[in-house]
């Protein structure tokens, strides 16, 4: 288990004023927020993100569909 200072740091580490740092930045709030296994993000599509309504959808272990809130 990380620390607390650990997830701190790991968040912090992209270098957001890059477009590859953003996008790497967005990926670890994304994983540390919501649970997402790596799996997961990597397939994840942008039509499966829901920022109105607050959730993306995926495809879980065993190929079942589960939805994710996201803040």
């Amino acid at each position: 288990m990380l620390t607390v200072e650990e997830v701190e740091r790991l968040l912090a580490a992209p270098d957001q004023a890059k477009p590859n740092g953003l996008r790497d930045a967005a990926m670890l709030e994304l994983l540390y927020a919501t649970g997402l296994r790596v799996s997961e993000l990597c397939n994840l599509r942008g039509d499966a993100v829901n920022l109105e309504a607050g959730f993306l959808s995926t495809m879980g272990k065993g190929r079942k569909q589960r939805l994710v809130p996201i803040g």
